[in-house]
C-alpha cells in the first residue's frame, strides 16, 4: 500500500510539469546522497584534468606575461594562485574521501566562492593593464570550470557567484572605475550564462531522479506482485495451506538433504474418514468448511518452522517432518487425531464415530532406505491403507522394517 501511495505521488509530481521539480520530503535525503555520489565520482574521474587546468592557467600567465610580473602585480598573482591551489586541493581531497563527503557537500560552495573572491581581488589589485585583462579571463575560466565542469548544484553555484561578486565591493579603493565596471560586466554575464546552464542541469537531474524513483517503485511493485502470485500458486485456496506443488518442491529438497546428511525424514499422509459420505450427507459447502477446520486444527499442532503441512489432494493432507525419529512422528500423528477429534464436527454418515475423524499413515527413513522420495510416498500411502483397513481413526507406522500400530 505504501509503495502504491509513493508511486501515485511521484506520478502526480512528474505530470505537473513544473520548472525545477521539487523533491518530495520522503526522497530528499536520497536525492542529496545521489547528487553527492555523482559529484564525488566526477571529481575522482576528472581531478587530474582539473589540476591540469589550474596549472595551465598559471603557466599561461607566467609564460605570456612574465615580463610584466614584477612588484605588487607579482605578489597579487602569487597570492591568488596559492589561495586557489590550496582551496582547490582541499576541496578535491575532501570530495575523494567518503568520510568527508557530508562536510564537502557544505564546504565545496564556500571553497569555490573563496577561489573566485581571490581571483577577483587579484584582478582588481593588478596595476599592469595586460595582467589585469588576463586576470579577468582567468577568473571567468575558473567560474566556468567550477560551475559547469564540476556540475555544482544551483544553490552551490549561486552561493559561489555571490561570494565572488562581493569582492567587487573593494573596487573603488583598488582600481579604476572603468576597468571595474568592465570586469564586473564580464563576471555578471558569464555568471548569468553559467547559472542558466546550472538551472537546466538541476531541473534535468531532479526529473531524472524522480523518474528513477518511479521506475524503482514500479520494479518493487512488480517484485511484490510476483511474490504474491508465486505464493498463491503454492497455496491451496480453500484451506490456505501449501498445495501439492509446494509440497513436492519441499519434499524433493528435504529428501536430498536427508540423503546428504543421513538425518531421518518422516512423512505423514492424512485422510479424512468417509469424507465422500460427509459431502453426500451435508453437501459440498459443508464439506469445504469441514476441510478448512480440519486443516486449521492440524496446523495448530505443527510447531517447528521446518515442519510442513500441505493439502495433498481432495480430503488428503501431507505432513513432512525433517530430522524426526519415528517416535516423534507417531506422537505427532496421535496429536493430530486428538486435535481433529476436539473439533467435534458432526458426521452422521460415519460408521466410526459421531464426529469427523482422520486416519494417518506414517513412513520414516534415514538416508536412502526407500531408494527414492516416491518410494517414501508409497510407504506412507501403504501405512495409510493399513490404518483404513484396520478400522480407521488411527495411525500406522511404516519405518521400512514393518508396519505397526502405535
Amino acid at each position: 500500500m505504501q509503495i502504491t501511495q509513493h508511486k501515485t505521488e511521484l506520478e502526480q509530481q512528474l505530470s505537473a510539469r513544473r520548472r525545477l521539480q521539487p523533491i518530495p520530503p520522503a526522497w530528499r535525503d536520497a536525492f542529496e546522497r545521489q547528487r553527492l555520489a555523482e559529484f564525488s565520482r566526477l571529481v575522482s574521474l576528472w581531478s587530474p584534468l582539473l589540476v591540469l587546468a589550474y596549472v595551465s592557467c598559471g603557466g599561461f600567465t607566467w609564460l605570456s606575461y612574465g615580463d610584466h610580473l614584477r612588484g605588487p602585480d607579482l605578489w597579487a598573482f602569487l597570492a591568488a594562485e596559492v589561495v586557489s591551489v590550496a582551496l582547490g586541493g582541499w576541496g578535491l581531497a575532501m570530495a575523494r574521501r567518503p568520510g568527508w563527503q557530508q562536510r564537502a557537500q557544505r564546504l565545496i560552495p564556500l571553497l569555490f566562492g573563496l577561489t573566485l573572491f581571490a581571483k577577483v581581488l587579484a584582478g582588481l589589485a593588478m596595476l599592469d593593464p595586460w595582467l589585469a585583462v588576463n586576470q579577468v579571463y582567468i577568473t571567468l575560466l575558473v567560474l566556468v570550470i567550477g560551475m559547469l565542469a564540476l556540475q555544482l548544484s544551483l544553490r552551490a553555484a549561486l552561493f559561489g557567484c555571490l561570494l565572488g561578486l562581493s569582492a567587487f565591493l573593494a573596487a573603488p579603493w583598488m582600481t579604476s572605475l572603468d576597468y571595474a565596471v568592465l570586469f564586473l560586466g564580464h563576471f555578471l554575464l558569464t555568471s548569468a550564462v553559467c547559472l542558466f546552464v546550472s538551472l537546466l542541469h538541476e531541473d534535468r537531474s531532479r526529473v531524472a531522479f524522480l523518474q528513477g524513483c518511479l521506475l524503482d517503485l514500479e520494479r518493487r511493485e512488480v517484485q511484490r506482485l510476483n511474490i504474491e502470485l508465486d505464493e498463491l500458486a503454492r497455496r491451496d485456496g480453500l484451506t490456505r495451506l501449501p498445495n501439492r506443488r509446494h509440497f513436492d518442491e519441499v519434499l524433493a529438497r528435504e529428501w536430498e538433504r536427508a540423503c546428504r546428511t543421513g538425518h531421518p525424514l518422516c512423512l505423514l499422509l492424512v485422510d479424512v474418514d468417509h469424507f465422500k459420505a460427509y459431502n453426500d450427507h451435508l453437501g459440498h459447502p459443508a464439506g469445504d468448511a469441514c476441510l478448512a477446520q480440519v486443516a486449521g486444527a492440524m496446523q495448530s499442532a505443527i510447531h517447528r518452522p521446518a515442519d510442513l503441512i500441505a493439502r495433498y489432494g481432495g480430503e488428503e493432507f501431507a505432513v513432512l517432518l525433517p530430522e524426526t525419529q519415528p517416535e516423534g512422528a507417531s506422537e505427532l500423528a496421535r496429536r493430530l487425531i486428538e486435535r481433529v477429534d476436539a473439533l467435534c464436527l458432526p458426521h452422521g454418515a460415519s460408521p466410526i464415530a459421531p464426529h469427523v475423524t482422520i486416519s494417518i499413515g506414517v513412513a520414516c527413513t534415514a538416508g536412502r532406505v526407500w531408494g527414492s522420495r516416491q518410494a517414501l510416498l508409497a510407504a506412507a500411502d501403504a501405512a495409510l491403507y493399513d490404518a483404513k483397513h484396520a478400522g480407521r481413526h488411527q495411525h500406522r507406522l511404516n519405518d521400512g522394517r514393518q508396519s505397526s500400530a502405535a
